[in-house]
């Protein structure tokens, strides 16, 4: 590989980890994703309801939450017309994609988290 194509390598490397670093960085926020799974077990859902299902979450937090997953496109803001008028919150495609990745990682977590040292190899072959 020229010198050249390595370094056009590396740079595509280095966006792709930075693109993955801040993804990562907005994901593992405190109550991000159980805000995320609370909104993909039913939608579409008022504040006050998903506060209930959060539990321990303040309506700060929450509020700051679904403000931040709004702007990073996984949760969508409805306001209903009605009299008085409310909010209410889903998930965008990318938070529903986003989602199951949720339930594919709890799938795996169940299936391995708690085997950690009896899927080790050994140091020492036995």
């Amino acid at each position: 590989m020229s010198a050249t194509k390595s370094a056009e390598a590396d740079k595509q490397s280095a966006e792709s980890c930075a693109y993955i670093h801040s993804t990562w960085n907005e994901f593992s926020r405190t109550w991000t994703l159980p805000t995320i799974h609370a909104l993909g077990l039913n939608e579409p859902v008022r504040f006050n309801q998903l506060k209930v299902r959060i539990r321990g979450i303040s309506a700060t937090s929450l509020a700051e939450r679904l403000s931040q997953l709004e702007k990073f496109g996984v949760v969508q803001r409805t306001v209903v017309p009605e009299s008085p008028p409310y909010a209410q919150y889903s998930l965008t495609a990318k938070g529903r994609e986003a989602y199951q990745i949720l339930c594919e990682f709890a799938k795996w977590t169940q299936r391995w988290g708690s085997k950690e040292s009896s899927t080790r190899p050994s140091a020492v072959p036995e």
